[in-house]
């Protein structure tokens, strides 16, 4: 059974290159990956709490916040971790809000922080073959 990952951006450019790494990550992984892509904040937190996944890479500023529901990715991150079949999946959370405040919350609610300012693919794809790699 393949790696089944989410991927949740509003930034199409984004979701490619955690694309890029992902496909890099298969031939380290020697398996496929399933990808998932969401460009809501709404639609990521259904598909946290209603599917399991083997990764999730969230992004925090989604620009949805006319939707009823949105909730920022730091949010997603904490729920997640809290509640439905999700809790104990690695979370690479993908940002371009540089700062140690929201590193520190990514890291205090057992994510990984990532910044997307100086992202490099071969990298990126080793970390996260690292967390999904099957036990």
């Amino acid at each position: 059974m393949p790696y089944k990952v989410l991927v949740a951006d509003d930034d199409e450019g984004q979701r490619k290159s955690h694309g890029f790494a992902l496909e890099v990550a298969t031939a380290i992984l020697e398996d496929e990956i399933a990808i998932v892509e969401t460009a809501t904040s709404v639609e990521t937190w259904q598909k946290i709490k209603g599917e399991t996944f083997n990764l999730i890479i969230l992004d925090n500023d989604f620009k949805d916040t006319s939707l009823k529901g949105h909730l920022p990715g730091i949010a997603l991150l904490q729920l997640a971790k809290k509640e439905g079949p999700n809790k104990s999946t690695p979370v690479f959370f993908c940002s371009a809000d540089a700062y140690d405040t929201l590193k520190a919350m990514v890291e205090k609610f057992g994510g990984v922080y990532l910044p997307k300012v100086g992202y490099d693919i071969e990298n990126v794809a080793s970390l996260f073959a690292d967390k999904m790699k099957k036990k």
